[in-house]
């Protein structure tokens, strides 16, 4: 019987219903920014146990509020990468480097069981241009 699948950040967000606010497109979140790089070094657990590390680079064309946690056995887990743009945004920053933590939690397959937090982290550079 293989590993049934966890709902990663960005599926819960997508799940939500939220009152007040919206969801929308990275493009009508951020119209203030031309181009976004954002690469990603995630460290921890994953379904090939022999893999220790992942690499991955996004645009302002594939990113969501959120970066998906690879752990095959946690739930809720990832991070916001637009909790670290709005940031930027608000600083008038054009780069940022930091380690972010994951939110998630290691728990049965509908999240209602909680065996105790995910461990994985990722180093996460960002690299964003605005219209002048």
């Amino acid at each position: 019987m293989g590993i049934k699948k966890r709902k990663k950040a960005s599926e819960v967000l997508k799940d939500t219903n939220f009152v007040i606010a919206k969801k929308g497109t990275f493009a009508e979140t951020f119209p203030e920014i031309k181009s976004a790089t954002v690469q990603v070094t995630e460290k921890g657990s994953f379904r090939s146990h022999s893999i220790q590390s992942k690499n991955c680079t996004y645009s302002e064309k594939n990113l969501g509020e959120y970066i998906d946690c690879n752990n095959p056995f946690c739930y809720n887990g990832g991070f916001s990468i637009c909790n670290i743009v709005r940031d930027m945004v608000k600083d008038n920053k054009t780069h940022d480097e930091s380690t972010e933590i994951c939110q998630g939690y290691k728990g049965s397959p509908k999240g209602k069981r909680n065996y105790g937090r995910c461990t994985n982290t990722w180093k996460v550079i960002v690299d964003l241009e605005y219209f002048s």
